[in-house]
């Protein structure tokens, strides 16, 4: 296929209480406009994420649309309504975006379909009382269920970051599998394996925590199953004596530390769990090669990063045997039951003491990452685009 004219969506993430996903969609529009510097890239950014987005490369370019998700109504409308008339002036092959697209593009549509859990019951993998289900805003849930779903039937092409995504998208939300692409994510190439030593002085400058540690990155909505993180490690503690601490790093978007810290305090472990808020890059790469574990009892995923930042940093892994986790692990660490935390604490116990487990887990970690990188994402998502821009022409 000749030159596309390919826009890129940015706003969908707010710069100023930027997730994991901000990055993700910095760190791919890098690879794309390497790894295909015969098409041409617009990406839509806002006055508070532009400077995110500068990079040095002659087939990138830049285009204002006021708002980023610093203000969610007007960043839907210019998503909606401005994006066609852009799409038309910039003579636009196909528009690539998180989540949901312009619903009456005039050009193909490549939608990232990066969560799912606004369909499925929340009684599946949350308890089912109303303090769990404040995440749950009906407003967001409605638009959700309208904007996201209309936009992943409606795109030419729909991207899944695993397989399993892949068939939960095309069984939840009516997708022909033909039209599913599934492209792997790839994660910051700065997390990697290092000097320990010198990992564990930046984290016990940074945090104060001089014992070894299992560490917990998320963050602390429900779904991501901190209350299981801190029960499973107290278990750890009391039925194996480690003198281990669980550190957990990530935003609290809804407020929970109260809650998780009155839970540390009955399970016996208050003086043992420590909430280090976010974390960012490079001490973050230092939290993870200082970590004796990394814990991931996310119980619903569509990808799961923190298990491929810690395999990529030399870090035995354990992960809830749920969702997609077990296909992105591949073998690679071990997998528990998240809601049985004595299965959990019995893979902590064996990832964090058994010394021959540890280097084969280390082996197998190092090995599995190298199939996520930025330019086979990139590539992935090249061809979706294509294809897309395919399909659109042929049904003309």
């Amino acid at each position: 296929m000749g030159r596309l004219r390919i826009g890129y969506d940015t706003l969908v993430e707010n710069p100023r209480n930027p997730s994991s996903a901000l990055q993700y969609i910095r760190l791919l529009l890098a690879a794309l406009v390497r790894a295909a510097p015969q098409h041409e890239f617009y990406a839509f950014v806002s006055p508070a994420n532009r400077h995110l987005f500068e990079l040095d490369a002659p087939n990138l370019h830049l285009v204002n649309c006021f708002v980023s998700n610093e203000r969610i109504p007007l960043r839907i409308l210019v998503q909606q309504l401005y994006y066609p008339l852009l799409a038309r002036r910039l003579k636009l092959d196909v528009i690539h975006a998180l989540s949901q697209v312009p619903l009456f593009a005039p050009c193909a549509t490549v939608v990232k379909t990066c969560g799912l859990h606004h369909r499925v019951a929340p009684g599946e993998y949350l308890r089912p009382d109303p303090a769990t289900l404040r995440w749950a805003h009906p407003l967001r849930l409605l638009y959700r269920r309208v904007v996201w779903d209309a936009s992943a039937r409606r795109a030419d092409v729909v991207i899944a970051n695993s397989r399993h995504t892949a068939r939960d998208i095309a069984e939840m939300l009516r997708v022909p599998p033909s039209r599913i692409h599934t492209v792997l994510e790839a994660v910051d190439e700065r997390f990697g394996a290092g000097d320990t030593a010198e990992a564990r002085a930046a984290v016990q400058a940074a945090f104060g925590l001089a014992r070894p540690y299992i560490l917990y990155v998320s963050n602390l909505w429900f779904y991501k199953n901190p209350d299981g993180a801190i029960r499973a490690f107290a278990a750890m503690r009391r039925r194996f004596g480690h003198d281990l601490d669980l550190a957990i790093a990530g935003p609290d978007d809804y407020g929970r530390i109260p809650d998780l810290t009155a839970l540390a305090t009955r399970e016996g472990v208050a003086d043992r769990v420590h909430f280090l808020g976010r974390v960012g890059m490079p001490l973050l790469g230092q939290l993870y090669r200082a970590s004796r574990v990394v814990f991931y009892p996310s119980l619903a995923e569509t990808f799961g990063k923190p298990v491929v930042e810690g395999m990529r940093s030399g870090v035995p892994v354990v992960a809830a045997d749920a969702t997609c986790l077990p296909e992105i692990l591949d073998e690679a660490g071990l997998l528990a039951d998240p809601r049985d935390e004595d299965a959990m604490a019995t893979a902590l116990h064996r990832a964090a003491s058994d010394d021959a487990l540890r280097a084969e887990l280390i082996a197998r970690g190092r090995t599995r990452s190298t199939a996520f990188t930025w330019e086979a994402t990139a590539l992935g998502t090249l061809a979706a685009c294509e294809a897309a821009v395919a399909a659109r022409r042929g049904n003309r």
